[in-house]
C-alpha cells in the first residue's frame, strides 16, 4: 500500500537504531545537535486524514477566531436591528392619541333662578320642574364637548348661530361646531362658536313660546349647574358614567360578577347596588354580554308554573322574538341562565351559577 516507505523487514538496524524509549519523541531528538546518523523516516498518514504542520496551526486558529467575530458582529448587528424596531413600535405606541373617552353619567341641567330643569318636549327644549327619574330631563356628555339627550340619543344643537334661534335635539354629528359646548365664569353655558367674537348662550326666558334659546346676555337664565351640585355642567364632562369595575354599553351599566350564587341571592347583590338581574333586550346586547361571559349567568327572569309562562322582572312576558333558548330549551326550572354563546338555559334557582347585574348609568 506504502510503497515508497521501507518497513523494519526491508532493512537492518544498524547502530544507535531500534525502538525509541516511552518518553522520547521519534520526530525530534533529544539532543538539537545534528544527528550522525541518517534522519528518521516519517510516519506514513492513515488514509483520508491530512496532518496539520505546525504553521498552518495558527493560520486556522486566526481563521476561526475570525470567523467568529464576525458571527458575533452579525448577530450583534440582529440583535440591536431588533431593539430598535422595538423601540420604534414604542414611539409609534406612544405618539398614537389615547383612547377616546366615552359618554359621561347622566345629569339634568339646572337653573337655580328659575329652579327648574331642562325637559325635552319633542325636539324643543323647555324647562320645568326637576324629576331625576323623568328620561325627558336627563342629559349627559359626548366627546368634543356635546350634549346628548339620553332618552333619545339626540344632540343639543343649533341650525346657526344666530341671536333667538331655538336650541333643539338634533342628530348627533361628531364634527358640527353647532353642537359644541362650553362653559364660563359663573356656570355660563355657551356654544363654542362665538359670532364676531361674542358667546352665544344656552338661555331659557327670553322667548315667548318658554323655550331655550341662543342669548348675547350673561345673566342668571344663562347659568346652569348640575342639579343636586352647586357645579357648572362642564364639570360632569370628565365624570365616568359606570363605577370602577362595572362596563358601560348603550346607556346601561353592567357588572359581570367571577363569583357564582343563587338566582335568589344574586338578585339580592345586584339590588343592593341599585340595578337588577340582567335581561336581554335585542340583539345588540346579547352580543355585548356574551363578549363578557366566561361561564353561564343568571337572567332576571323566571317561570311562572301557574302560568305557564317566563316573565321579566316587570311582569311582562318573555315571548320568542325577546328570547334566545337553545334549541333543547326551556326544561321544567323556574330559572335561566346565559351562555358564553348567547344562548339561554334553564336551570334549578338554588344551583350556583354567575351573575350580571344591569342598572344605569
Amino acid at each position: 500500500m506504502y510503497g515508497n516507505v521501507e518497513t523494519a523487514l526491508d532493512k537492518a538496524w544498524g547502530p544507535g537504531e531500534g525502538c525509541p524509549l516511552p518518553d522520547e519523541d521519534p520526530y525530534e531528538p533529544l539532543d538539537p545537535s545534528p544527528s550522525p546518523g541518517p534522519p528518521p523516516k516519517a510516519r506514513p498518514s492513515p488514509p483520508g486524514v491530512a496532518l496539520v504542520t505546525p504553521r498552518v496551526a495558527p493560520v486556522a486558529l486566526v481563521a476561526l477566531v475570525a470567523l467568529l467575530v464576525t458571527l458575533l458582529l452579525a448577530l450583534g448587528t440582529i440583535g440591536a436591528r431588533r431593539i430598535s424596531a422595538l423601540e420604534a413600535a414604542l414611539e409609534v405606541e406612544k405618539a398614537k392619541e389615547p383612547p377616546r373617552p366615552i359618554a359621561s353619567s347622566s345629569f339634568l341641567l339646572y337653573n337655580q333662578h328659575h329652579s327648574g330643569c331642562v325637559e325635552a318636549s319633542g325636539s324643543f327644549l323647555t324647562v320645568t320642574a326637576c324629576a331625576p327619574s323623568s328620561p325627558a330631563q336627563l342629559f349627559q356628555w359626548l366627546p368634543g364637548g356635546r350634549l346628548r339627550h339620553l332618552a333619545t340619543g339626540l344632540c343639543v344643537g343649533v341650525s346657526e348661530a344666530t341671536p333667538g334661534i331655538l336650541v333643539m335635539l338634533r342628530p348627533c354629528r361628531e364634527n358640527s361646531e353647532l353642537q359644541r359646548w362650553k362653559c364660563g365664569q359663573g356656570a355660563l353655558l355657551a356654544l363654542a362658536a362665538t359670532v364676531a367674537g361674542t358667546a352665544l348662550h344656552f338661555n331659557f326666558g327670553h322667548e315667548v313660546r318658554r323655550r331655550v334659546v341662543l342669548y348675547e346676555g350673561s345673566g342668571n337664565w344663562s347659568r346652569w349647574l348640575v342639579y343636586g351640585t352647586k357645579r357648572d355642567v362642564c364639570s360632569w364632562a370628565n365624570r365616568p358614567p359606570c363605577s370602577k369595575g362595572w362596563r358601560y354599553f348603550r346607556n346601561s351599566c353592567y357588572f359581570f360578577s367571577q363569583l357564582e350564587a343563587s338566582w335568589d341571592n344574586s338578585q339580592i347583590f345586584c339590588s343592593a347596588l341599585g340595578s337588577q338581574l340582567l335581561e336581554v333586550d335585542d340583539t345588540k346586547e346579547k352580543i355585548h354580554v356574551q363578549s363578557h361571559l366566561q361561564g353561564p349567568a343568571w337572567l332576571g327572569i323566571r317561570y311562572r308554573r301557574q302560568e305557564g309562562t317566563w316573565r321579566r322582572q316587570n311582569g311582562t312576558a318573555v315571548t320568542p322574538n325577546t328570547s334566545w333558548w337553545h334549541r333543547d330549551e326551556p326544561n321544567p326550572e323556574n330559572c335561566a341562565a346565559v351562555r358564553p354563546d348567547g344562548l339561554w338555559a334553564d336551570y334549578p334557582c338554588e344551583t350556583t351559577r354567575g351573575w350580571v347585574c344591569e342598572g344605569p348609568p
